[in-house]
C-alpha cells in the first residue's frame, strides 16, 4: 500500500505513554478496516516504552495486530526513511 493509512498529532506538551498508545492503536485498526478490508497488515514497531509495554503488547493480541519488530539502531538501516522521504523513496525505486 501506498501512502499514509493513519495520523495522529498531540497537543503540544502531552506526551506518548501506554494508554495513549493503545487509543492510538484503536484508531488504526478501525482505520484500516475502512481502507484495507479484506487485506492483512504489518505494523512496524521500535523498542520505545510504550511500544513495548505489557498493555501495549495485549492491546497488540487483542486487536489482532501484526508487528514487525524494528531491528536494532544501526545508521544505515532505517526502514522508516523510505515513509519519511518520500522523494528518497522514488529514486530508489526499483534498485
Amino acid at each position: 500500500m501506498e501512502g499514509v493509512v493513519h495520523t495522529e498529532f498531540l497537543e503540544q506538551g502531552q506526551t506518548v505513554n501506554s494508554e495513549r498508545y493503545y487509543s492510538t492503536l484503536r484508531a488504526l485498526k478501525l482505520r484500516l478496516r475502512r481502507v484495507q478490508r479484506d487485506k492483512n497488515s504489518t505494523l512496524q514497531h521500535d523498542n520505545a516504552r510504550p511500544h513495548t509495554s505489557r498493555q501495549t503488547q495485549d492491546a497488540l493480541r487483542q486487536l489482532e495486530l501484526t508487528t514487525l519488530p524494528h531491528p536494532a539502531y544501526s545508521s544505515d538501516l532505517a526502514p522508516s526513511d523510505y515513509y519519511l522521504f518520500p522523494q528518497l523513496r522514488k529514486y530508489l525505486k526499483g534498485n
